[in-house]
């Protein structure tokens, strides 16, 4: 067929009072049996039947938002348009694309998936013909599909490609070598099917983006802006995209395309509803991503921002929990917390203080935090169900605050004095006991964790820059012993279970440094690098697990985390 002259096009748009607007694409450009290889989906007998019989009713009722687009529902959790290039792999870009956005509401992960795994390495085999979403998702939840960078989409043909002598030349592509595949590959526990249209609206409303299958006319790839219906061109092909939402007041489809960011509206385009079989053809689902399990390791750092001015302080008060404190820049209290899938705040606590506040939790929902104000007391403001205000817990002190729990309803915090000295006060349940003078001569501010009822562990820096432990059996406190290494900074201390604690400063190149206590010995100093301008803050969610946090030379908060 000819290619479509815009000008007739726009024309012919005018006169059928079209809802969009054509333009000149490098897609509108393609002969035809190059817009052919943009195209790949083979409708299944149960697609073809679907599309012959009347829309199914929906058994639930109506519970969708009048409008939904998932590049700003709670966050982006759209990834970034892509090109699939002259090659019918348009299911796998669909198809993978859903599982980034659905690992990105499930899991506040934004991954970028191999679309050339998912196509040429499945039970598609290594070909740009067809396929279909369904036999993607299910080969997506057997086999899974690894990260892009293990498998590039481009790496999967030669440089440059060859193309097959039969039309629609299609390139010709070949499965790579992933080693060890299995520990990268990300997977889906189910997938599905919706017919009704209440249905479809429903899961984008309440769930997340879908993906879809419709007929592709040749007036299509000249798609420029607004609602597209087809007005004229004759059919070429079946073509899958990512749904990412809908319009009650437009009466349309939102959806990702895989034809570069050159097509449409930077990849995006709309579709009235009930255009080119669009709502005939069921559209695909996926949920339940399933990470792979990382090997143990270190991992970061990654910046949360902010701008702060002080050691940052964390805590866990349940799995998948972080609540993390520091000083801003206006001398206020800021707290930033992840909610098991995303990082929440930061939000301001107020106050006025000179020193890096201190937080702990003793119950799931309660959050205790200590600073020392400009009149160097200590001051307390704690969370449950909501902010209290700041209380004056007297003292007089000269470096920031530690706290941990180690039990229901028990808070013990301690500071260095005006004498440099460490002091204790504690929180017993009904009444705060204290302050204790616990003596030293501390060049910084202790750091304190605990490993079980009634054992507390503390860490300072002392006067000769080496890191000193002092603790309570639960009977009484030990001398202080010398740990050696070089400690540049206020350390931070954190147990993740019996007879295990995990200590962690600034060393003499400003890299953070990590010794830890496994039941029997003291290790040497670990290297985790970086660049500090801080202290460490730590917690741990579960056994194995560590999330440290430190200001940047950026004066960002960075986070470094150990699973």
């Amino acid at each position: 067929m000819p290619t479509l002259d815009i000008n007739a096009l726009s024309k012919s748009l005018t006169q059928a009072k079209a809802r969009w607007t054509p333009r000149q694409t490098p897609q509108s450009l393609l002969n035809d049996d190059q817009k052919k290889a943009l195209l790949g989906v083979i409708f299944t007998k149960e697609d073809i039947e679907a599309a012959a019989s009347p829309l199914p009713q929906s058994k639930a009722p109506p519970a969708f938002a009048p409008a939904v687009d998932w590049r700003n529902r709670n966050g982006n959790h759209v990834t970034s348009v892509k090109d699939q290039k002259n090659c019918g792999s348009c299911v796998s870009f669909c198809c993978t694309a859903l599982i980034e956005s659905m690992a990105s509401i499930e899991k506040g992960q934004l991954l970028n998936l191999s679309e050339a795994d998912a196509h040429f390495c499945s039970s598609h085999g290594a070909t740009c013909g067809g396929w279909n979403a369904n036999d993607c998702l299910e080969q997506i939840k057997v086999r899974g599909v690894v990260p892009d960078n293990l498998f590039p989409y481009m790496a999967a043909f030669e440089n440059p490609p060859q193309s097959t002598a039969a039309a629609p030349h299609y390139w010709i592509p070949h499965c790579g070598n992933i080693p060890n595949r299995a520990a990268s590959a990300v997977k889906v526990g189910s997938h599905g099917l919706l017919s009704s249209i209440v249905d479809r609206k429903n899961y984008l409303s309440n769930v997340g983006p879908c993906s879809a299958s419709f007929d592709v006319y040749d007036d299509f790839f000249s798609y420029g802006s607004g609602v597209y219906h087809h007005v004229s061109g004759a059919y070429v092909g079946g073509h899958c995209v990512q749904v990412i939402g809908y319009s009650e007041a437009e009466q349309c489809w939102i959806c990702k395309n895989s034809w570069d960011t050159t097509f449409g509206n930077a990849g995006f385009f709309k579709i009235g509803y009930g255009e080119c079989k669009f709502d005939a053809y069921p559209f695909a689902t996926a949920q339940g991503v399933v990470l792979p399990q990382p090997a143990a390791g270190w991992h970061g750092y990654e910046s949360l921002g902010g701008v702060i001015t002080s050691k940052p302080s964390a805590t866990s008060w349940a799995v998948n929990r972080i609540d993390v404190v520091a000083r801003g820049t206006d001398s206020a209290t800021h707290h930033r917390w992840w909610d098991g899938s995303n990082w929440q705040g930061w939000e301001s606590l107020g106050g006025s203080i000179q020193s890096a506040p201190a937080i702990c939790s003793w119950s799931p929902g309660r959050l205790d935090i200590f600073a020392v104000g400009t009149d160097h007391r200590m001051y307390h403001k704690w969370f449950q169900g909501g902010w209290s205000a700041w209380e004056s817990l007297g003292g007089q002190f000269s470096s920031d605050p530690c706290a941990v729990s180690w039990g229901p309803n028990r808070i013990d915090v301690f500071a260095r004095g005006m004498d440099s000295a460490m002091y204790h006060m504690w929180w017993d349940g009904a009444h705060w006991g204290g302050w204790e003078g616990l003596g030293g001569a501390l060049a910084s501010g202790p750091a304190v964790s605990s490993w079980s009822a009634n054992r507390l562990d503390c860490f300072v820096k002392g006067t000769d820059s080496k890191l000193y432990h002092k603790w309570w059996s639960g009977a009484a406190w030990s001398g202080w012993e010398s740990l050696g290494g070089y400690v540049g900074g206020e350390p931070g201390a954190e147990s993740w279970g019996p007879n295990r604690i995990d200590v962690f400063y600034p060393g003499a190149t400003f890299h953070m440094m990590h010794k830890w206590w496994d039941g029997q010995s003291w290790s040497g100093e670990e290297d985790l690098g970086g660049v500090l301008s801080s202290g460490v803050g730590v917690s741990s969610w579960a056994p194995g697990r560590l999330d440290c946090f430190v200001e940047g030379t950026d004066s960002a908060m960075h986070h470094k985390w150990y699973v």
